[in-house]
């Protein structure tokens, strides 16, 4: 016996609507056969063909035409699926209910909006949050994760890393005025994009991760302290500029090897640390997190002297080391020649011809070696704190293109089994340090020929800029990795407080504006939107802007009735005292729908009507920059829905918003998907430079610089308004 297909019933518009569209498929389709038949104009293969540009563009017009029919004829049909798969749900309604929705007649035997439909009920539908923050717990990630839960609310991830550079000059390394927009490219800002890109890409979604990056330059001291001059008196004529590269290049080992300019580059690089950290602290007051430092080249052996030294300890050629006003956390040394500098400096444990290991570990947490197969300059430390890791292989970096789809437990799974199959010596205590770097395209082939280039491999190398985010997220990894070893499926992670971007908050005041980014240090265009207790942030306005349609304001003659041929019909006559006030007739998706409608509504309109709400606060939106015909004027809505409106015969889909003061109807609701949030707790404004800086509880911080001056007053009026915050004017521009 076969199976019977289902039946459906679907109205006969629909049909002729469905075999219009059909038709017009196949005439463009035609037209594109025909257009594309102009372009044979020769039967020998072996040659070009020689097309005229008007034939070829004939050719994409038609075929571009063809698409747009068959989108439109797609879309069509969807729609029309959509109300039938939710018609058959709605069955379940009271007979009499479904007998008065049949008598309807043909006008209203379009396809209906429902409420089960996630494509359609999902854009333009939103929850009316409150703003508090609710949230299951207020215990941190670490203390839920006790009990092993489904979800982990996360706190924000701060850190602070400190990226040292190499040999050579860097003056992209020279920290530029806070302020200053345009910012100079080379490693230094190639590095910081990177780690912005790739946190943006691998982690974002999941991990609320706050990371400020600060570079330290030393270069430049040292050879402005006379010392090039007298280097250059000594060269000959004839090798000026062989003598030159030597002196940018080869000197600053032989400087940091000698005692004098040793200890003026430790003591630069260790002041410089510790000043840029006080002022971190100072601009972000009540910070918690956690300090790394990233080092390339000599830039590691001055890192690994630092932090191998007790403050106010002398090492062995007389350097004195004052110490970091701050533990470390992370130690990331690329391009490494610390191993070789300890075997010269007699530091390692040598006996009757075998070493038995004695290599100092720096007073760091967690400490990564990472090196590029043919970098000359890098080597490897396990064999010198333990001479049995040598036969043993370092850790490969796994490719990053590999975490691409992946959630961040997923990521740490890798990881873990990763490090957990390259722990092959037995007396290897704790973490691997020894990572190696892939070789990646020409560096396959060339071998021994790419040395060169090798060893600046780790500044674009998105491998090592996700090792390095991934030791950055430890406080989650630990989480993670207790699950992973209790084999126990990973819980879902979601930054806490996260309080929705919708349009029923009240916002102030808006404006396109620019926001510095921690990583980068560079500015970037942003719109940004102050509510009543915090400042939302969107790429751009058009992210949020829509197209209003019309607007029907409210009267003192404004009635809103129920269709009693339709339960899920409203009618709206905006003043039925004037004939030309048409009266506008809207569908919802439920009955259930149209209850809530009906009720915001004559609560809107008796509120209006009795003048307790006789104006609508608009958002200021001056220099918000707006896609031409759009507005934001949607905030601080009373209820929103998609609803369908009756246009002849047919009903078509449409945004609506309920005012205070109006029944506004938009072409489309706001794709509120990318945006982010900061709290009003306090604000620090600086009216010299427009700043305006924003921290919370944890000391995480955002600044945002709105340069007109009287725009930057409104700001300041606005937040003024709002309770239970900290207004604090600054003249330093940090």
């Amino acid at each position: 016996m076969g199976v019977q297909s289902e039946s459906l019933l679907l109205p006969r518009t629909a049909v002729v609507e469905f075999n219009a569209l059909a038709r017009q498929v196949q005439a463009r389709a035609e037209r594109f056969v025909q257009a594309s038949e102009g372009l044979e104009t020769t039967k020998d293969e072996t040659r070009d063909v020689v097309v005229l540009e008007s034939t070829l563009e004939a050719v994409v017009q038609s075929l571009v035409a063809c698409k747009d029919s068959v989108d439109q004829a797609i879309d069509f049909f969807m729609n029309q699926k959509l109300a039938m798969d939710n018609s058959k749900h709605d069955m379940t309604e009271p007979a009499s209910m479904a007998a008065s929705s049949t008598n309807e007649g043909q006008a209203n035997d379009q396809p209906d909006l429902t409420g089960n439909d996630e494509a359609i009920t999902k854009t333009g539908v939103y929850a009316t949050e409150v703003e508090s923050e609710h949230e299951a717990t207020d215990a941190s990630a670490a203390q839920q994760a006790e009990n092993f839960p489904k979800e982990i609310l996360l706190e924000n991830v701060n850190h602070l890393m400190f990226v040292i550079h190499g040999i050579g000059q860097h003056d992209d390394f020279v920290e530029k005025p806070f302020d200053e927009e345009s910012r100079q490219k080379g490693e230094s800002s190639n590095f910081r994009e990177l780690f912005s890109t790739m946190r943006d890409s691998l982690f974002a979604k999941e991990i609320p991760l706050s990371l400020e990056i600060v570079p330290v330059e030393w270069h430049a001291q040292v050879h402005k302290s006379g010392a090039d001059d007298v280097f250059d008196s000594i060269c000959p004529d004839d090798s000026k500029m062989l003598r030159g590269i030597n002196r940018r290049l080869v000197m600053d080992v032989l400087y940091y090897s000698a005692p004098k300019y040793g200890q003026m580059i430790i003591d630069s690089v260790t002041k410089q640390m510790n000043d840029k950290y006080n002022n971190f602290k100072k601009i972000n007051p009540n910070w918690t997190g956690f300090i790394s430092i990233f080092a390339h080249s000599l830039g590691t052996l001055i890192s690994y002297d630092i932090l191998s030294h007790d403050a106010g300890q002398v090492g062995a050629n007389g350097v004195v080391f004052h110490g970091l006003a701050f533990p470390v956390e992370n130690l990331f040394c690329a391009g490494s020649p610390v191993p070789i500098f300890e075997l010269s400096r007699g530091h390692l444990d040598i006996h009757d011809g075998k070493c038995t290991g004695g290599m100092r570990r720096p007073k760091v947490n967690h400490y990564f070696n990472l090196f590029h197969p043919a970098d000359p300059i890098a080597y490897r430390v396990e064999p010198l704190i333990n001479v049995n890791m040598a036969p043993y292989p370092a850790v490969t970096l796994e490719q990053s293109d590999s975490f691409k789809y992946k959630t961040f437990g997923e990521m740490v799974q890798v990881v873990d089994k990763l490090t957990e199959e390259s722990k092959m010596a037995k007396d290897w205590m704790g973490p691997r340090i020894d990572f190696q770097v892939r070789r990646e395209g020409w560096d396959w082939f060339t071998g021994d020929f790419y040395a060169p280039l090798s060893h600046s491999v780790y500044w674009s190398s998105q491998d090592v800029v996700t090792i390095t985010l991934m030791a950055i997220c430890r406080p989650v990894v630990d989480i993670l990795t207790r699950y992973i070893d209790h084999k126990i499926p990973l819980p879902t992670l979601r930054p806490r407080r996260l309080v929705p971007f919708t349009p029923y908050k009240k916002i102030k005041i808006a404006t396109t504006t620019q926001v510095r980014d921690g990583s980068t240090g560079a500015w970037h265009s942003r719109a940004v939107f102050l509510a009543r207790k915090r400042v939302y942030f969107t790429p751009s306005a058009a992210d949020v802007a829509c197209t209003k349609k019309y607007s029907l304001a409210f009267t003192a003659n404004s009635i809103v009735e129920e269709d009693a041929s339709n339960p899920r019909v409203i009618r709206f006559t905006a003043d039925q005292s004037d004939p030309s006030s048409a009266t506008q007739t809207l569908k919802c998706a439920s009955t259930t729908q149209r209850q809530e409608w009906m009720a915001a509504m004559r609560a809107a309109l008796a509120n209006f009507q009795s003048g307790k709400s006789a104006t609508t606060s608009y958002v200021q939106t001056h220099g918000l920059d707006l896609p031409s015909g759009t507005d934001v004027a949607f905030f601080d809505a009373e209820l929103t829905s998609t609803l369908q409106y009756k246009w002849g015969l047919f009903w078509y889909n449409a945004w609506y918003v309920l005012t205070k003061t109006s029944l506004d109807c938009y072409d489309t609701c706001p794709a509120i998907v990318n945006w982010e949030h900061f709290s009003l707790k306090n604000v620090f404004a600086n009216p010299t430079h427009g700043h305006f800086r924003l921290v919370n509880r944890t000391g995480t911080s955002v600044t945002f610089k709105i340069e007109e001056q009287a725009q930057f007053n409104a700001w300041v009026e606005a937040i003024k308004e709002f309770e239970n915050h900290s207004l604090t004017f600054e003249e330093e521009c940090n």
